[in-house]
């Protein structure tokens, strides 16, 4: 028998028992759906994660801490003062020597009041090598970014507006200040009169009817940081050399030898001498970034990248897909059983068929094929349904259940509770077929060893 033939018989020997194919079409279409559904569920809280990941910073940057686990004694100077631990120069060298590193800065963060114009705020501002902004990715919207040369240069987070508030349209209550007025701030970074100082307290008016006047320290906006991860959006940043020479003018003024929580100076002769509680280290490939990691570990600093966190993000989604992928799973082993109970069904009821094909002349192989073939149609109709109706429940979880999910557990951020991509589609097809084609096996085996004079006596 042609190929052609036997399609089309195996076609025309579904529909004998309508009602029986439907039902065991049914039960493909659900385990495809389930498998589908629990499938697309992984998916869509893997892309989460990882949307959610890229706002956080850029994987390949390594932040450095200095090490507390330092026993207490060897924390202490020789005049039994406390001592705090730092990231001396000498250490950001060695780091900046470990293969694959290609830019090394330490940080300096202390929130200022700023004053922009008429809007005054709250700001943290971050000093940083001017030379390893680029390398770490940092890019522009308008202007330009920090250049050695810089002094009171700074470059602002794309989201710095929401950190400044007119004085005159905010009233105290409580203690607290809060907005009056819901007008879009008019501020320009670039024209606009920028001030700030150390003193928190600039701009309020305390107990007693005076206002402090701090000393003041003249910045010019050079640039705005494009949109990009939370840890840039709400932050400013300047010539790190600058911002410390100004911190220890505000505390020379103001009788302190502290710098801060971003650096500390030991002593104000030797510049050598200057710690800082914190660095960056840029990597020049992701998969390079736990051993450099580790080799900075063994310096004695504590260290830290997002590398860490994303392999035991995906450790955990990989055991929740798969417990998900293992739900449908099981419901498309039970509608494989239903498959090979139709087939030995109708083995049962073709009897007289297959003995009489045998008896004309039909080959072992064309009675195993056409077995193999209804089987695999059952397999593949019921494969093809269940992808539509998989796309329909999935449209019906990212607009209904994300609404009722949204009002439950807060702004979801637009993402989506279920995602099909094309492979998922197509793989559910094939393996919904492929399902139907290994249930056909043993019955179709059964029928090729039917004798053809006992199945004609039987009938």
């Amino acid at each position: 028998m042609k190929i052609f033939d036997v399609i089309r018989l195996a076609f025309k020997n579904l529909f004998r028992s309508k009602v029986r194919t439907i039902l065991t079409v049914l039960g493909i279409i659900i385990g495809t759906t389930a498998i589908i559904i629990m499938l697309s569920l992984g998916i869509a809280i893997n892309k989460t994660v990882d949307e959610q990941m890229k706002m956080l910073g850029d994987a390949t940057v390594i932040t450095v801490y200095p090490n507390w686990d330092i026993s207490y004694s060897s924390r202490r100077s020789r005049k039994n003062e406390w001592v705090e631990p730092t990231i001396s120069k000498d250490e950001l060298d060695k780091i900046a020597q470990i293969p694959n590193v290609v830019a090394v800065s330490p940080i300096y963060e202390t929130t200022v009041k700023m004053e922009v114009g008429k809007y005054l705020g709250y700001v943290n501002l971050v000093g940083i090598n001017p030379e390893a902004m680029e390398a770490f990715n940092y890019k522009v919207s308008e202007g330009r970014l920090l250049s050695a040369g810089d002094t009171n240069q700074v470059v602002f987070g794309f989201d710095i507006k929401s950190q400044l508030w007119d004085p005159k349209s905010r009233s105290r209550r409580r203690g607290w200040y809060y907005d009056v007025s819901n007008e879009e701030k008019d501020i320009n970074f670039f024209e606009d009169k920028i001030r700030m100082t150390f003193d928190l307290s600039y701009g309020e008016t305390i107990p007693g009817g005076s206002t402090r006047k701090p000393k003041l320290y003249k910045l010019e906006g050079v640039g705005i940081l494009a949109e990009g991860d939370w840890e840039t959006a709400y932050r400013v940043f300047m010539n790190i050399d600058e911002l410390l020479k100004l911190q220890q003018d505000y505390n020379k003024s103001n009788n302190t030898d502290n710098i801060g929580n971003g650096g500390s100076s030991r002593s104000k002769k030797k510049e050598q001498e200057i710690g800082f509680q914190q660095a960056r280290v840029k990597v020049d490939d992701i998969k390079k970034v736990m051993d450099v990691q580790e080799q900075i570990q063994a310096m004695g600093l504590n260290a830290y990248s997002m590398v860490e966190y994303l392999e035991q993000t995906k450790k955990t989604q990989a055991v929740m897909q798969g417990i998900l992928g293992g739900i449908g799973a099981i419901s498309l082993l039970v509608a494989a059983i239903g498959i090979a109970n139709t087939m030995v069904m109708a083995i049962y009821e073709r009897r007289k068929e297959i003995g009489i094909m045998k008896v004309i002349g039909a080959r072992i192989k064309d009675i195993r094929r056409l077995f193999l073939y209804e089987s695999s149609m059952i397999g593949f109709i019921g494969g093809a349904c269940g992808v539509g109706v998989s796309y329909g429940v999935s449209y019906f979880l990212n607009t209904v259940g994300a609404r009722f999910l949204t009002v439950n557990v807060g702004d979801m951020g637009g993402s989506k509770l279920s995602i099909i991509p094309a492979w998922l589609a197509v793989s559910g097809m094939v393996f919904s077929a492929f399902i139907g084609l290994v249930s056909g096996f043993l019955p179709a085996r059964k029928a090729t060893k039917l004798s053809a004079l006992a199945a004609i006596h039987t009938e």
